[in-house]
């Protein structure tokens, strides 16, 4: 047993959920005790790989690129890890030759039914799509499988890994595992000619995948669904009688916004179009005026009264306190990985990867000069282990009283804004009906 494997598997498993607001739908779709395939899209560096290995019960084997294995101790850690190399054309010829060993270790893990991650689009962008995916899963898939004979069906599960703003903290993170895909099928199909058999499967693949994701066809409008999402989320599950705050009935509503949108965009662009136009308008004012569109909901103005005003102000006197006490004894390695990922990491794609484990390892050590320290001064086992429970406990509270923080001042500027510009915010909420109205069209015409 790799000891770094399953410690990193049980920190990523507490320390991912702090940076994502995370879920998951279909892991009984992963078969125990044979030789599977994981195939998931690649949005976001190093965190794809992370959640999916942090959710599933098998132990997975990944692969990465092969420019990264230099050196002993990083070659020893990346293996302990169960990462290994694949290497690319741009590396050089005598470098991609050394994937033959890669192959072979796939051949051994598979036909001992274990369960390896492989990323079939060959790229990762961050992007709500799927790329056309590369032949190479295939072509892995089916020489393991041709070397035993068939004798054992390789299965390979289509995976979605699903991001609401993939770079950003606290956003949200749902991956839906698929029903697998079975080789044992194409066996007759490869032994006559294999070229076609695995362009087929490889077909095939692309197409269970997508139902898997959340796909906005036309780039032009992935602000438009972001909007959706945050004006129309709420009306959108509970219209077919779900609970708005579960991130999976979040997920599927953002698949159907997302089709039904590309649908409308290629049978009535001119809806989208304008429908697009207003929203980024709108979303563009919210953010001038640093408001939230939830802020100018019927029901949220409703609530805006004298007795509110004041039991607000009564969460914010006690809350606050405790509020910063939690931030100083959590936040310092999420603001000092933070910076870090702001002035050095450029590529969008590995923000969140170096941003959160940066912010894990900081924090580890971080926590332990704490509890060394308060050992040292108070000399207390009972007073080190209640201090040692309540670092984490403040943290989860830190993270649960922000947003009902950034609520209540939310609520308060508007209300500042109301007394200096009563017209702009009439506009807003007049805008904010409008839009309403036309999405609610929207998605009656493409029967959501």
């Amino acid at each position: 047993m790799k000891l770094l494997y399953y410690l990193t598997k049980l920190l990523t498993n507490i320390f991912q959920r702090v940076y994502y607001q995370f879920d998951y739908v279909g892991l009984e779709n992963i078969p125990v005790g044979k030789p599977v395939v994981l195939a998931p899209n690649h949005v976001n560096a190093f965190m794809d790989p992370i959640l999916i290995g942090m959710t599933t019960k098998q132990e997975v084997r990944f692969f990465a690129r092969g420019d990264v294995f230099k050196g002993r101790f990083v070659k020893w850690a990346l293996n302990e890890l169960n990462i290994s190399p694949v290497y690319r054309i741009q590396e050089g010829y005598s470098e991609v030759k050394k994937n033959d060993k890669t192959f072979e270790e796939c051949k051994q893990l598979l036909t001992g039914n274990k369960t390896i991650l492989m990323f079939p689009e060959g790229i990762c962008i961050q992007e709500r799509r799927l790329r056309p995916l590369k032949k190479g899963l295939a072509r892995i898939v089916f020489q393991t499988a041709a070397s035993i004979d068939f004798s054992k069906d390789i299965l390979v599960v289509p995976v979605g890994v699903n991001y609401s703003s993939a770079k950003n903290f606290r956003s949200k993170a749902v991956l839906h595992f698929g029903k697998p895909i079975s080789t044992i099928e194409y066996k007759e199909a490869f032994y006559t000619d294999n070229v076609k058999a695995i362009n087929e499967f490889t077909k095939i693949l692309e197409d269970k995948m997508k139902p898997q994701l959340v796909i906005i066809k036309n780039p032009e409008n992935e602000d438009l669904i972001a909007a959706m999402e945050e004006m129309y989320m709420t009306q959108w599950i509970e219209s077919k009688s779900a609970d708005a705050s579960d991130l999976k009935e979040q997920y599927r509503a953002s698949q159907e916004m997302a089709e039904a949108v590309n649908h409308l965009d290629m049978f009535h662009p001119q809806l989208i179009s304008s429908l697009r136009e207003r929203a980024t308008s709108y979303m563009k004012k919210l953010k001038t005026h640093q408001l939230r569109d939830h802020l100018l909901s019927e029901t949220a103005i409703n609530k805006m009264n004298f007795g509110t005003f004041l039991l607000e102000s009564l969460i914010i006197y006690l809350g606050i306190p405790i509020y910063g006490f939690a931030l100083l004894l959590n936040f310092p390695p999420y603001f000092l990985a933070k910076r870090y990922s702001d002035n050095n990491i450029k590529n969008v794609e590995f923000y969140a990867s170096v941003y959160s484990n940066m912010a894990m390892m900081i924090w580890l050590v971080y926590y332990i000069i704490q509890l060394f320290t308060i050992g040292l001064v108070f000399r207390s086992w009972a007073f080190l282990g209640i201090y040692a429970i309540a670092v984490p406990l403040l943290g989860f509270f830190a993270l649960k009283f922000y947003p009902v923080k950034q609520k209540i001042f939310g609520r308060w500027r508007l209300l500042r804004l109301v007394r200096q510009d009563k017209n702009s915010i009439h506009q807003l909420i007049n805008e904010r009906r409008i839009i309403l109205e036309e999405i609610a069209t929207a998605k009656k015409t493409a029967n959501y």
